[in-house]
């Protein structure tokens, strides 16, 4: 169908059909070719509009960016080879392209493999090999190797007494003395499964703790022991353990043996496969902070990714968070290195460098105007700076609420908000921004209180460290010119009562409202935040996210104004 398309890409990507049996042995119908035909009909990777225009599943999974997030954090090495098994529809070739010196890419399905090598059209360090790995004979050995989704379908691929145990042994063969095999696979025992949600293989609920035995499907996921014991046993001597949430399809934050969630980190985790409610019995974001606090987030985790080698250091980045649902200009990611340094990086290096530069500048801005901040440094293509343990604002915040201290939480809210108002030089009210776009909002002098010339929008509890009772600022993105200081007040507030509402129980919505004057402008302001959410958020890339299911993007205020009404 596609063969002209393919004729025109040599000498670019080369598909390699020495393996192939003549027969795709894995598919999911029809729909594959309707990926195919987009894939081929769109540039590489501009798949948003055409997920919109054609949404189910099936589109949204395999052509979704969110998929590369599952490695577009990982350290590999730039001269790499790379090993990828399982390519699919190319979901994560194209980013192993980019961070790699060459890429042999296996699929069983050679009409997969034709949307790889369309999708990866304008790559020359890709080879796509088609069939089964356990047929394919390799002449060179490989510094990583991926099995993304993998590995829980080799009892009807890998034909032995010990499918699971034998296929790792072949992959092993694979790699280089030093090398890497990196596993992401769900866990059996995942608290969205406790939950009721399906089994992502056999579509069955509770299916992986009754251990498959209601599914005739040859596919089974494992518990983190069983899966540890499964690798050690296949000869790799080493595995480092990460927890990609909400899981290993469409993470947005990855955590690790070495750096599990707080409580309070699972807030405002969104839950993309959820859609099908009507298998649930438990609400999952409700259960984590108990889970957390009870030290069993390993055995719960949706899903894992396994670092595994023979030899050498696992486990170099232990923490990394993704900004995936804004225009590529702003989508950066963040990642905590061992060496005790964070680093803020691209994920498009090509047009997010100045987004990171006006970083850079916010920070000195705030500095100058003698306001404490954990400041950056900047690399080549990055910003880094120290690691530290201290309490975020958030963090202390949120223990004065829970103590019921709240002298303490007014006193700390009248600092934050001294600190906005501190933060730059005043403008006239004439000025106001609130007045500059179409947002049908009348000027009025008394309205909107002291307006800054320079409005930092991050200035929020979670932004800041508590340290020897002063507040100090680090990941400040975001500023408007001639802004209300209750408007960046007010996005402080709303974050943290709309993160935690429980702390409404101790002092109401309503009550800080009106401690701080703002429920004149309440209206307004959600105006001028909802048209800068427009302006940084690609909302095409939050519908597909959300399944249509929010298409006015305006959930992050509806807990509030109910609050309000109360």
């Amino acid at each position: 169908m596609y063969s002209e398309w393919i004729k025109n890409l040599a000498p670019k990507p080369y598909m390699n059909l020495t393996w192939y049996q003549g027969k795709d042995t894995y598919s999911e119908g029809n729909i594959e070719d309707t990926v195919v035909r987009i894939i081929a009909e769109n540039e590489p990777e501009k798949y948003v509009q055409a997920i919109a225009d054609n949404y189910n599943w099936s589109t949204f999974y395999h052509l979704t960016h969110i998929r590369k997030n599952i490695l577009n954090w990982y350290p590999f090495k730039e001269d790499a080879s790379v090993l990828e098994i399982g390519c699919g529809m190319g979901a994560i070739t194209g980013l192993l392209c980019d961070r790699c010196a060459h890429v042999t890419a296996v699929e069983l399905s050679k009409r997969r493999a034709t949307g790889t090598l369309l999708r990866c059209r304008e790559k020359d360090n890709l080879e796509i090999i088609v069939g089964n790995l356990n047929d394919i004979e390799f002449a060179e050995k490989f510094d990583y190797i991926t099995l993304i989704g993998v590995l829980e379908y080799q009892g009807s691929y890998t034909h032995s007494k010990n499918p699971y145990l034998d296929f790792l042994k072949k992959v092993k063969e694979l790699l280089k003395p030093d090398g890497k095999l990196l596993i992401a696979i769900e866990n059996q025992y995942g608290l969205k499964y406790w939950c009721g949600a399906r089994e992502d293989h056999t579509g069955l609920p509770f299916e992986g703790m009754n251990q498959y035995t209601l599914s005739k499907k040859k596919v089974r996921t494992f518990s983190k022991a069983a899966l540890d014991e499964l690798v050690k046993a296949s000869g790799f001597g080493k595995t480092y353990f990460y927890y990609p949430m909400p899981d290993y399809k469409m993470p947005s934050v990855v955590y690790s043996q070495d750096y599990l969630p707080k409580q309070t980190n699972m807030m405002d985790m969104q839950y993309y496969y959820v859609p099908d409610m009507h298998t649930l019995i438990a609400q999952e974001s409700k259960i984590y902070a108990d889970v957390i606090q009870n030290g069993v987030f390993e055995f719960f985790a949706n899903s894992f990714l396994v670092e595994c080698s023979v030899e050498g250091d696992l486990g170099e980045v232990p923490f990394a968070t993704l900004s995936s649902m804004r225009y590529p200009e702003y989508q950066i990611g963040t990642r905590f290195w061992k060496q005790e340094r964070v680093e803020k990086f691209p994920l498009y290096p090509q047009e997010c460098i100045p987004h990171l530069e006006q970083i850079l500048a916010n920070e000195q801005a705030l500095l100058d105007r003698g306001l404490k901040v954990w400041n950056s440094e900047a690399g080549e293509i990055s910003l880094y700076t120290k690691f530290s343990q201290l309490q975020t604002l958030e963090e202390v915040l949120l223990e004065a609420y829970r103590t019921g201290d709240t002298d303490k939480v007014y006193a700390l809210f009248d600092s934050l908000y001294a600190q906005i108002l501190h933060s730059s030089e005043r403008a006239s009210w004439e000025e106001n921004i609130m007045y500059t776009f179409d947002l049908d909002i009348e000027p009025n002098e008394e309205k909107f209180g002291v307006i800054l010339k320079t409005g930092y929008l991050d200035m929020i509890p979670r932004n800041a460290f508590w340290h020897d009772g002063e507040i100090c600022w680090f990941d400040q993105e975001w500023t408007l010119e001639n802004v209300p200081a209750r408007f960046v007040f007010y996005r402080a507030l709303l974050r943290f009562y709309n993160s935690y509402e429980e702390v409404n129980r101790v002092i109401s919505i309503s009550a800080m409202v009106q401690r701080y004057d703002l429920l004149k402008g309440w209206k307004d302001f959600q105006k001028l935040e909802d048209l800068f959410s427009g302006v940084v958020n690609d909302s095409l890339h939050m519908l597909e996210w959300n399944g249509f299911r929010d298409k006015e993007g305006t959930a992050h205020i509806t807990t509030l104004n109910r609050l309000l009404e109360k």
